[in-house]
């Protein structure tokens, strides 16, 4: 009754839109805030339970260019469940989020952005991907706004008009794509060379604006500043997570691109990491702050398209993986740490080491795994991604992280000096109120950079065979 042949292996994804339309079914009886979360929580953990185990299942499945255009493979197992976690996280938050009479509504938008999130990143086509990015991208435009105050309508219409803008571009560079290859599918061979060129151009642009690479970043900033904590930690991380996978599956398939591809993201990633850091320097609102960190995370992630048509490939999509994972965990966990504080200006910080020490220790240990502190999954993910790119053993991989350690040494001073006032200035203000989701978030950013060898053990193990389109086969 339930068969649904090659999309049996959806179910992960399907259970986000059960647990939408449930928490719209609730809502004609019941408003309860704390209920509706619950939902949203529960189903979103039975999602990301089901993803592991199934995962385990898909392992080895391969998706080729006649078939398959939409298909959970253990790859795209493991960066869904990437996306899943700082979503519960997100969540669950959401108790913290201004009072809105309608949070079932809330709650079945959310779960329907992150079902489109796994339809995404498992797509191999891309008249799939477009329709999936853009049941993201609505609902998100939806939630930004939800508190109705003045920052995040602010927001939500500089997102929402650079998302449009963007999806003009995408569209173009579908149209473009179409005409070179013929198809839609992955990993087509271009017929017109050019054409071809041109359309992984316009892509590169149209997703650059949803991972918020330099120069495409600055409605990010206006972005998670104004929006509430809840929703800022979603878009910086599940929804950024998403479009790099969805980049990764796009990119890396096509091959005749990667001279190209390897150049422009070398430039990409320097600029953007370089850009995000130093402006970050100067800032004395916190939560702005850690927007422009999440550019210069951003130009990190980048990194990874320097490993295209090479062997390095396979170690290098275990790295994404455990970098995500930390990505989610630390910047997701510092933004729903903002909760915890009455406003974000720097001196709010001060003192709180002996006001709260708990938040005190976690939030510094999730900006040290932030700026790539030993110990931490920050540092974890780092270390094996640039070990990646390494391995290539061209004179650009090389140049790329250099630039990527001296970014990562520089983070170091405005993260220290939040640490610095936390932990040594005197102040006046506020103890910070206990969080529970950024304590635990501190205490699994180390408990994995610790045991981090399962997760690399497990990446390894869902990724005995990649899809042969991300192995750049044609």
């Amino acid at each position: 009754m339930f068969d649904l042949g090659v999309y049996n292996n959806l179910w992960n994804i399907y259970v986000l839109f059960i647990g939408a339309f449930i928490s719209l079914l609730i809502s004609f009886f019941s408003e309860n805030k704390y209920i509706h979360i619950a939902v949203g929580a529960i189903f979103s953990l039975i999602a990301l339970i089901m993803t592991l185990f199934a995962g385990l299942y898909l392992r080895t499945s391969y998706i080729t260019i006649a078939s398959d255009s939409l298909i959970m493979s253990g790859y795209s197992s493991l960066l869904f469940a990437a996306i899943l976690v700082p979503a519960i996280m997100s969540v669950l938050a959401m108790t913290r989020t201004p009072e809105t009479n309608k949070p079932g509504l809330l709650v079945s938008i959310f779960l329907i952005s992150l079902g489109f999130m796994g339809l995404a990143v498992s797509s191999y086509n891309l008249l799939f991907i477009f329709l999936a990015f853009e049941g993201v991208s609505i609902p998100t435009y939806v939630i930004t706004a939800f508190g109705k105050n003045d920052s995040e309508l602010e927001a939500a219409v500089k997102y929402f008009i650079i998302g449009a803008f963007s999806t003009g571009l995408i569209i173009f560079g579908i149209s473009a794509y179409y005409i070179s290859t013929g198809s839609l599918n992955l990993g087509t061979s271009p017929v017109f060379g050019n054409m071809y060129i041109l359309a992984m151009g316009l892509l590169i642009f149209g997703f650059g604006f949803k991972l918020a690479i330099f120069p495409l970043h600055g409605w990010a900033i206006d972005t998670y500043t104004g929006a509430s904590n809840a929703i800022s930690s979603l878009l910086s991380t599940s929804s950024k997570i998403m479009t790099l996978a969805v980049m990764i599956n796009i990119f890396l398939s096509s091959a005749y691109f990667f001279g190209y591809l390897k150049i422009i993201f070398a430039i990409i990633a320097i600029f953007t990491m370089t850009f995000g850091n130093l402006v970050a320097i100067s800032q004395k609102n916190v939560k702005r702050m850690l927007a422009y960190s999440s550019v210069a995370q951003a130009g990190y992630l980048s990194t990874v398209f320097l490993v295209a048509g090479t062997g390095a490939i396979k170690l290098a999509m275990i790295s994404i993986f455990m970098y995500a994972l930390a990505y989610g965990l630390m910047k997701g966990g510092s933004f729903i740490g903002m909760n915890s504080l009455k406003n974000y200006d720097i001196d709010e910080f001060s003192g709180q080491w002996k006001k709260n020490p708990v938040f005190a220790v976690s939030f510094s240990i999730l900006l040290l795994s932030l700026a790539g502190f030993p110990g931490t999954l920050g540092f974890i993910g780092k270390y094996f991604l640039f070990l990646s790119v390494l391995s290539t053993g061209t004179s650009l991989a090389y140049i790329v992280v250099i630039f990527a350690v001296l970014n990562s040494v520089l983070s170091f001073y405005y993260y220290g000096r939040v640490i610095m006032y936390m932990f040594w200035k005197k102040s006046d203000s506020v103890p910070a109120k206990n969080n529970s989701i950024l304590t635990a978030a501190a205490i699994l950013t180390v408990l994995f950079g610790i045991i981090y060898f399962l997760l690399y053990y497990y990446g390894s193990y869902m990724m005995v065979h990649l899809p042969s389109l991300i192995m750049g086969v044609i």
